[in-house]
């Protein structure tokens, strides 16, 4: 079954027909709702058309929608004010949501830009699954690496390092995840401190409260974690495989 556009709960903001060839579904989404502005924002192909409003998350976290849902509305306007999802358990709908939020903003600033006469930029938002950017920065500094290998790797990590300090909106997926060296705690703390710096907003996915990121990275990531930002615990069970 063809998937729903993420724009058809914006109509009201700017869009009164949906067609196959429609060239802001096209501009967000590219040709085959597989590109665009969303795949440009590195989100995992499985969250690229999640939306606040169609999230599997919705009706068992009710209360933490309605939050999710007032941080959103700062979004048409711009804002700089981030959140940090978390729960005990994993699979309760946390990345889901967080993804959400990314395409949220995405659409929002996309129709804006549209209402304003100037062109959207082409990356609004970008999502960084911190543990698996963990994974690329081993591959390059452990020993014995082959140089190639190491070499991909390294330019893979600092892309997306560049790509997650610079863009208007982050997501920084499972913080917290594994232990961190010295040298990747500082990189990561260089990339939310410019973000923090510069009125960028962030969300930020966790199985742990905030409050233990100064326990697993160190009090200065702490800081700039919690610095403008809202805590939204996702209570329950894991979700997973009951859609």
């Amino acid at each position: 079954m063809a998937q729903k556009c993420i724009l058809a709960d914006k109509r009201k903001d700017g869009c009164s027909t949906c067609a196959p060839l429609c060239q802001n579904r096209i501009a967000l989404e590219g040709m085959n709702g597989d590109g665009g502005r969303i795949a440009a924002a590195n989100l995992p192909k499985e969250y690229r058309h999640a939306t606040l409003a169609n999230s599997p998350a919705r009706e068992a976290q009710a209360k933490v929608y309605t939050a999710l849902e007032r941080y959103a509305d700062l979004f048409t306007e711009g804002t700089d004010k981030s959140a940090y999802l978390w729960s005990e358990s994993p699979g309760t709908g946390k990345t889901t949501s967080a993804a959400a939020l990314a395409i949220e903003w995405i659409t929002r600033q996309y129709i804006g830009s549209l209402r304003k006469g100037e062109q959207p930029a082409q990356l609004l938002a970008y999502f960084l699954d911190v543990n698996s950017w963990q994974e690329l920065y081993t591959g390059f500094n452990r020993p014995k690496i082959p140089e190639a290998t190491a070499e991909k790797n390294s330019r893979i990590y600092y892309r997306q390092m560049e790509l997650a300090k610079r863009a208007p909106f982050a997501v920084f997926d499972d913080l917290g995840v594994r232990e961190a060296t010295d040298g990747f705690r500082q990189d990561l703390h260089s990339v939310i401190n410019y973000r923090v710096t510069n009125g960028l907003p962030s969300v930020y996915t966790s199985n742990l409260p905030i409050k233990e990121m100064a326990t697993v990275f160190d009090s200065r990531l702490y800081d700039r974690i919690r610095d403008n930002c809202g805590e939204i615990h996702f209570e329950g069970a894991s979700k997973r495989g009951r859609r």
